[in-house]
This record gives structure tokens, C-alpha cells and sequence, in this order.
């Protein structure tokens, strides 16, 4: 049947009729064709799905505050030079603290990361002082001195003495650069992950942009809490 249709195809010109039989398909090829178009529509959504989930960072270097078996990560990603990142350091960061971190349910780890390629020093300078375990510290020294900030190694020094740092030991670090590979590392991680501008936080891989009120986190923190339990 299926060669004398297609003969008659090529020999004479189809009747409207003709044409509605000839091009008539089967029920189970529809249900092929359907098949096929919702496998590939399917994987293209998982695919999205999958694009659009952050990526897995090791943050196991990175300076933590708070307990490590806290069942929340609140990870940041900020900037030394940054208003938005001082003022949730200075006055955001405290009510989280006092809630969240020092009751053990919530983790702060900040990414050694870099907005502006000027800041690196900064950066360098914080893990420096962390060496000393006083990172949180004189992170807090930068935020405060952010408008008269110094990038020269002298400065953060004298910034560090004054944290209570051994100058010689903090000057040494940032000299060598011990911590510059971790440093770029830690940077280039945040951008394959999408991170472009400061603060940008993720609370267990759920983004959040910019210093939002502190309700929108503590929403959050509960929400990750009660799955936890």
C-alpha cells in the first residue's frame, strides 16, 4: 500500500481527498512523536534546572564564625571597599550573631573574594590577620576605616598592630603572599557561580542579593531550620 501511494504521488497530482489519505499517520506513531518531544522537552528542563542551581564551593578553607556543626551556612561573598557590605558587617551582622550564631544554628563562613582587582590586598590582609586568629577582627577594622581606607602594606599594618596583631608576623604574610593563590582561587569560584556584585550571600545554596533587611534573613534562617529538624 505504502509503495502505490508513493507512486501515485510522483505520476499525478493528489486530489484534496488523496492528500488527506496519504498524509494520514498512525496512532502509534503520534504516540512515538509525542514520546520523543516530552523526553527531549523533559531534559531540557532538567538541564535548565540543573544550570540554574549554584555551584558546589569547598569552603573549608575559608573563615568561619560560629560553630562548625551548625546546621545552617550563612556564606558571604563581600568586598572591603564595599558601603552595602560595611553596613551588614557593622549593623547587620551583630543580630544575626547574637540570634543565630552564637546559639549554634547558624554558621557565617565569608569568602576571601574580591570585588575590585585594587582590593586584593584587602583580602590578603584580612586572612593574614586570620592567621593570627583575629580575621573577623580586623575585617571589622576595614569596614570602620572604609572611607579613609590605605591600600599600602604599611598602613594595614599599622591597622593591624592596632587589632592586636604581631606587626612583623602580619607583615611577613602579606609580603609572601601566603594567601593570594587562595585568594584568586576563592574570587574565580565566586564568578563561575554568578556572584558580580557585593554582598551577595547564600544561607544553605539559597541566594540572596544585597543587605536585606534582617527579617528576610531570620524568614530564612527558620525555614532552613525547620528542614534541618
Amino acid at each position: 500500500m505504502t509503495k502505490t501511494m508513493s507512486k501515485t504521488r510522483r505520476t499525478s497530482r493528489p486530489t484534496s481527498a488523496r492528500t488527506a489519505s496519504g498524509s494520514s499517520i498512525s496512532p502509534l506513531m503520534i504516540g512515538i512523536v509525542i514520546g520523543i518531544v516530552v523526553l527531549v522537552v523533559g531534559g531540557l528542563i532538567v538541564l535548565g534546572n540543573l544550570g540554574n542551581q549554584p555551584a558546589a564551593v569547598d569552603v573549608s578553607k575559608y573563615p568561619v564564625l560560629g560553630e562548625a556543626t551548625a546546621p545552617v551556612t550563612l556564606l558571604g561573598y563581600s568586598d572591603y571597599r564595599c558601603p552595602h557590605c560595611r553596613d551588614f558587617d557593622l549593623e547587620k551582622l551583630p543580630q544575626i550573631e547574637a540570634e543565630y550564631i552564637n546559639t549554634g544554628k547558624v554558621k557565617y563562613v565569608v569568602a576571601p573574594f574580591h570585588l575590585w582587582p585594587e582590593t586584593t590586598i584587602l583580602t590578603e590582609a584580612a586572612m593574614c590577620a586570620g592567621d593570627q586568629g583575629k580575621f573577623f577582627e580586623y575585617g571589622q577594622k576595614l569596614f570602620e576605616n572604609q572611607d579613609t581606607l590605605g591600600l599600602t602594606p604599611s598602613y594595614l599594618a599599622d591597622l593591624a598592630e592596632s587589632t592586636g596583631l604581631n606587626r612583623n608576623t602580619f607583615s611577613e604574610c602579606l609580603a609572601n603572599g601566603t594567601h593570594k593563590n587562595l585568594v584568586d582561587e576563592a574570587t574565580r569560584a565566586a564568578l563561575n557561580r554568578g556572584v558580580t556584585s557585593t554582598p551577595t550571600f547564600f544561607i544553605n545554596n539559597q541566594r540572596v542579593n544585597g543587605n536585606v533587611p534582617f527579617e528576610e534573613f531570620k524568614s530564612i534562617f527558620e525555614r532552613e531550620l525547620a528542614k534541618a529538624q
